[in-house]
């Protein structure tokens, strides 16, 4: 795959979304049969930016799914934490490593989600968040029309418990009957502290369930992607994307 402004890994579509003075692409992986399209997954990629551990990650979803992935910051394919930090700090973003930052990302992202993953038909999608974007799929959520939110290893914003929703969304949040939810992290993840899945959980009570993983890997951090990625962690987030998305 090539590397550079026209990244673009094989059998996915690249994009432009414009978006105040920025442009962001994003990529649509669909490999739905043509009288039978997949039910859509927003994919948001972790800190630095959307990397090939990500691309593999979106492929084995797109097995089920249509997926969407938006490039929120970071130069795709090659990231790098210096460059992305750089971006972040310059579209004012710098407030969502505060204690009680909410990003400046979420609002473009909500419209996003409605002009390119939501179906015209009202069709219930699902969102997924990871490290960085860990809090934006409960963000993203407020919709009534996601079903489903996968919320892997939080880091953001810094404090432990903090969950970077407004008051608005806590309550909408709350009050989404339809709205199932799924964390995951591992058990000694200093990035991710166990209180801010315990603070979503309180916010959303049995509606989500919380997966402290172990094993050898627990001291690590990616969840769902690369040299971390806990295989029976996709294979949960699979299915119950699929148990939630079904027509």
């Amino acid at each position: 795959m090539a590397r550079g402004t026209e990244w673009c890994p094989e059998g996915w579509d690249r994009h432009t979304y414009p978006h105040g003075d920025h442009s962001h692409p994003y990529y649509i992986v669909d490999r739905s049969p043509a009288d039978s399209p997949h039910p859509s997954v927003l994919l948001m990629h972790e800190f630095p930016g959307i990397s090939d551990n990500l691309v593999a990650l979106a492929n084995v979803l797109a097995e089920d799914f249509r997926v969407v992935v938006p490039s929120i910051v970071g130069r795709d394919g090659s990231a790098t934490p210096l460059d992305s930090m750089r971006q972040i700090c310059v579209r004012r973003e710098v407030h969502i490593l505060a204690r009680h930052g909410v990003s400046a990302s979420v609002a473009w992202l909500r419209e996003f989600a409605d002009a390119h993953v939501a179906d015209s038909s009202g069709r219930r999608y699902g969102v997924i968040g990871l490290c960085l974007t860990g809090n934006f799929a409960l963000a993203l959520a407020v919709d009534p029309r996601v079903a489903a939110a996968v919320v892997g290893e939080p880091a953001i914003p810094v404090r432990p418990s903090g969950l970077g929703l407004s008051p608005g969304d806590s309550a909408s949040l709350a009050e989404h009957p339809d709205l199932r939810v799924q964390g995951y992290r591992f058990r000694y993840d200093c990035l991710s502290p166990g209180a801010k899945l315990d603070a979503a959980q309180r916010l959303l009570g049995g509606r989500m369930q919380v997966f402290t993983l172990t094993g050898p890997n627990q001291f690590g951090h990616s969840t769902l992607t690369g040299r971390w990625r806990s295989d029976a962690a996709i294979a949960s987030t699979r299915a119950f994307l699929n148990e939630r998305l079904a027509p």
